[in-house]
């Protein structure tokens, strides 16, 4: 039996040792767990302001860059619109102008300019040149009418040249906005790429509180060193009976025939398992620490990481300004530009519309010159008519008065009516020359004619002319005639038509 329980003793004494070496093991353990776990409950606020506030600071980067890319796309549709436009314009102004090129002057109408602009009033030589919207004004007048045998001749080539130039260079502008737009916007992505990669990378989740996490995790260890402990306990209360039934075995031999140890030898039997239990429960505790242990790294790691974020966000913050301004900058050039280029291109339309019309009223001239001459000719009729009409009226009344002093006027003496003498009035119409128009081909005047006719052309031009100035034929409602006077010229919608002048006629 001694020997029995020597074995007994020897497995006890082992197992107990087993059990205190794995408690200690587990206290170390727990020792460093809550380290650990008071790094964790420090830090986890931090973490959860740190992260809080770089998502706020990466939101306004993200709102800096969608104002640029919204001023990117404004700038780049904007020059994309009047590039299309101006190509529309430039091709609408070339057709324009090559019709003023394939558009002959009429050579009478050459040569009436020429010598119409060489006049001579009270000697001194005079030149009245029309100065139109688009027209030049020639330095050698001369000269140039020589050379000016289409309509196209009339146009200043060279201020449309610059104009077109001067455009294209303000469009050209509106580019480069863009592109210093672009590169600004370039340069906001790359920070604010950098800045999400950094934030994502982000490997904990701070959603679960690191306080509840480290709680659960000491409550579990809790429970398994109450485990470890209650199981080292009753080790060494089993070593104790053990080591006691021992002693007594061996100071009294009497004693070996009345001591049952079969309970013993039961509870030492137990001991494998208890020892797993042991085991198992320092399992628990070194999961649970390695748990807290990576947590508190990764919690650290993330601290650092958002330490490091949160100072490039605030060097970024420092240049946010100056990005802000270059991005102003940019604005405020483009809208210099946008209201340069948009009165350009207008001054560009209006060009083409003034050719348009130059183009027209060159037609509408054509007909104009010769709708006069049909006038000058109703003149001159009327003024035939006018004139045979007043030589046959001064005829009788001249015959009268030579009967009347034949039977009469020889037995009045002269100082009784001397007017009686006088001779009876006599009127001439005497033209006043004005401009004197070319004298037009009539292909000319059919060619411009075509699409032209305007809705007083289909009434005879006799009517028109009676109709605004009060003509009837076989009345005396032409002139009003005052004796002893000169009439002034008569008018027609500011064209200066014949003057009557009374002259007296010798007895």
């Amino acid at each position: 039996m001694e020997q029995k329980l020597l074995d007994l003793t020897s497995a006890s004494k082992k197992a107990l040792l087993r059990g205190e070496n794995l408690c200690s093991k587990a206290d170390t353990l727990v020792r460093n767990c809550r380290l650990d776990v008071e790094n964790i409950e420090r830090i986890y606020p931090k973490l959860r302001f740190f992260w809080g506030e770089l998502d706020v600071q990466i939101k306004n980067v993200e709102t800096l860059r969608q104002f640029a890319l919204k001023q990117n796309k404004f700038i780049r549709q904007f020059h994309a619109t009047k590039e299309k436009e101006l190509g529309t314009i430039m091709d609408e102004l070339e057709n324009t102008l090559e019709t003023l090129r394939r558009k002959p002057v009429d050579p009478a109408i050459c040569k009436s300019a020429l010598t119409s602009n060489m006049t001579t009033d009270n000697g001194e030589n005079q030149t009245a040149e029309v100065s139109l919207k688009g027209l030049i004004e020639p330095e050698n007048l001369e000269k140039e009418k020589f050379e000016k045998t289409t309509l196209f001749d009339y146009v200043d080539e060279q201020s449309i040249h610059e104009l077109k130039i001067r455009t294209q260079e303000e469009v050209n502008a509106i580019q480069q906005f863009h592109n210093d737009s672009t590169n600004l916007l370039k340069n906001i992505d790359i920070q604010l790429e950098h800045f999400n990669t950094m934030f994502n990378n982000n490997s904990i989740s701070l959603e679960e509180s690191g306080i509840e996490f480290s709680d659960l995790k000491c409550q579990i260890q809790e429970r398994a060193t109450s485990t470890m402990a209650e199981t080292l306990m009753s080790l060494a209360r089993h070593y104790d009976q053990v080591s006691g039934a021992l002693k007594a075995s061996q100071s009294h031999v009497e004693a070996n025939s009345i001591l049952d140890i079969s309970v013993l030898i039961k509870d030492t039997g137990e001991i494998p398992n208890i020892v797993e239990e042991l085991n198992e429960a320092l399992t628990i505790i070194e999961s649970t620490s390695e748990e807290v242990r990576v947590r508190n790294h990764i919690y650290n790691a993330s601290l650092e990481e958002a330490t490091k974020l949160f100072h490039e966000l605030e060097n970024f913050s420092s240049r946010m300004e100056d990005i802000v301004g270059e991005i102003k900058a940019i604005e405020a050039d483009f809208e210099k530009g946008k209201s340069m280029v948009e009165r350009l291109i207008e001054e560009l339309w209006n060009l083409i519309g003034w050719y348009e019309e130059f183009l027209k009223s060159y037609d509408y001239m054509i007909l104009e010159i010769d709708r006069r001459h049909e006038v000058r000719e109703i003149h001159e009729k009327l003024a035939e008519e006018y004139l045979a009409k007043l030589e046959n009226l001064y005829i009788e009344e001249a015959q009268n008065r030579d009967l009347f002093f034949q039977k009469h006027g020889r037995y009045l003496p002269m100082d009784l009516c001397p007017p009686l003498t006088e001779p009876p009035i006599r009127f001439e119409i005497i033209q006043h020359e004005g401009i004197r128009l070319p004298v037009l081909s009539s292909a000319a005047v059919e060619e411009d004619a075509e699409g032209r006719i305007s809705p007083t052309d289909n009434v005879p031009i006799e009517k028109i002319m009676c109709e605004n100035m009060g003509i009837l034929h076989g009345t005396r409602q032409f002139v009003k005639i005052q004796s002893r006077s000169i009439i002034t010229e008569t008018t027609f919608f500011g064209f200066r038509l014949f003057h009557v002048t009374i002259l007296r006629a010798p007895y």
